[in-house]
């Protein structure tokens, strides 16, 4: 696994924002707050959002706009796989970051 943390490649700020833009693609755009150059654009594959707090609704309306609405019956399976497998992900990632960075996240 291979893990940054975004810096501008113009100014080498890391005060960045993600924009999300949804159309025919679930993109997100980041953006440098400092000097607002584009720092990179995402997109994201199909039940690749997930929204942590956000709830239920949210990821709905995530899976409407991929198109992947099929079948009601496993949509709570499939929100709480999505929410499981983000937190244990991002956990792992904290405990990854911690030893890549000794501990100073830039």
């Amino acid at each position: 696994m291979e893990i940054h943390i975004q810096k501008c490649q113009k100014c080498n700020g890391r005060n960045l924002r993600n924009i999300l833009v949804r159309d025919e693609e679930q993109k997100v755009f980041v953006q440098c707050r400092d000097c607002e150059a584009l720092v990179a654009r995402y997109i994201l594959s199909s039940g690749g959002y997930f929204h942590a707090g956000k709830g239920f609704e949210s990821f709905l309306r995530s899976i409407e706009r991929d198109g992947g609405l099929t079948s009601a019956r496993n949509i709570d399976e499939l929100y709480n796989d999505a929410e499981a497998s983000a937190v244990k992900e991002f956990n792992e990632l904290e405990s990854t970051l911690e030893e890549k960075y000794q501990g100073k996240l830039p």
